[in-house]
């Protein structure tokens, strides 16, 4: 098959600082916005790289080489399965993100005696066929196609792809690995590219043996620090807080509270959010912040959806330039059709109950889209 031996790679001679930031769920759209924030700060001399590890929603990503064609079905058939598409700076044709595939995107400044792009290729590769021989799994380079391979009984099939961007000596993008996504997903596109080869992952190869997602990252994140010759650095852990989305029944449907931002805090809607604060639990910042926003009490309930974000300096003000996280953990919160809203005036200027529809049109960040979904589908809205 003209396999290249994963081992005959040459690491990077010397070491640099980096923070690792394992994140959980981001969101595409968010994925793009942190890799941009990083790419800058890591750009200043004497900053350390970024290694940030994560789980993306469902989606199709569009490399530079990709065209519309790449896609075999439909807006409306992605939509009903909950797959977006966006397209990316990044080489390299379309490809598949979800649950269950390890994401991570090395956002390192290569200036300095590091600008081998190739280098930086098979070390990433090189990572990856290492965490796959953790588990037993045989994987290797094919000459023409980047990433790595599996020979299987139904031919070549990839078990993790490379996708980089390179901007002044500054990467972004990075790897998927396969540990256990819905390898459907990936039959709905033509792969990086290929037609005449699959994917695979190391639920399929190994069954009820494939390890957990983040057994496969622990050992991945080693491996990567390894063959990038990084040395992690302390890193401020992301902040956490709660999204609330409070709705009531009406006649005319289930209605959802939308309340806008005065403008020093942003001007623009949304429902019930807030900060955990020392010693509380998701539940508890989630009653207390619809209590203290709207006057309101409700009936709570956890969406299962939580995820995590850049936070954006121009919008919270730092007394640093370290960058931000945060991680959201949302709820759905009724509350009674007939109860009045008391609106916390310093925070929000108006409020208005809305269709479900109409809500998802004010929203603006993809943790309230994602929480709408979740709670019309089960209303059936």
């Amino acid at each position: 098959m003209g396999y290249t031996r994963g081992m005959a790679m040459q690491g990077f001679a010397s070491s640099r600082p980096v923070q690792v930031r394992r994140l959980g769920r981001v969101f595409y759209p968010a994925g793009l916005r942190l890799q941009k924030a990083l790419a800058a700060y890591v750009a200043e001399a004497g900053r350390p790289d970024q290694l940030v590890m994560l789980e993306h929603d469902p989606v199709y990503t569009l490399g530079r080489n990709a065209t519309p064609a790449d896609i075999h079905v439909g807006d409306g058939f992605l939509a009903a399965q909950g797959i977006s598409v966006h397209r990316t700076d990044r080489g390299g044709e379309v490809t598949y993100h979800g649950p269950g595939q390890i994401v991570a995107y090395p956002i390192c400044n290569l200036r300095g005696g590091r600008e081998d792009v190739g280098r930086l290729v098979r070390s990433l590769e090189e990572a990856m066929i290492r965490t796959a021989a953790d588990f037993g799994v045989t994987a290797d380079r094919l000459p023409g196609a980047p990433g790595i391979w599996v020979e299987t009984p139904r031919g070549p099939e990839k078990l993790g792809a490379i996708g980089l961007h390179l901007s002044r000596w500054i990467t972004t993008h990075g790897i998927a690995f396969n540990v256990r996504p819905d390898l459907a997903h990936f039959g709905w596109i033509t792969p990086c590219g290929f037609t005449d080869k699959g994917a695979c992952s190391l639920a399929s190869l190994l069954g009820q043996d494939a390890p957990t997602w983040e057994t496969a990252a622990d050992r991945l994140q080693a491996h990567l620090l390894d063959c990038l010759a990084l040395d992690p650095v302390p890193v401020r852990a992301p902040s956490r807080s709660v999204s609330a989305l409070t709705w009531r029944r009406s006649q005319a449907g289930p209605q959802i509270l939308m309340m806008l931002r005065r403008p020093e805090h942003g001007l623009w809607w949304q429902s019930v959010t807030g900060m955990l604060e020392p010693g509380e639990t998701p539940e508890e910042a989630a009653h207390r912040e619809l209590k203290e926003e709207t006057g309101l009490e409700g009936t709570l309930r956890p969406m299962g959806l939580s995820h995590s974000f850049w936070v954006d300096p121009s919008i919270v003000h730092f007394p640093d330039d370290e960058p931000r996280f945060n991680t959201e953990t949302c709820f759905a919160m009724e509350v009674p059709a007939e109860a009045e809203v008391h609106l916390e005036p310093s925070e929000h200027s108006e409020f208005k109950w809305c269709a479900p529809g109409e809500a998802q049109s004010l929203m603006k960040w993809e943790g309230s889209k994602a929480s709408l979904a979740l709670l019309r589908a089960e209303l059936g809205a």
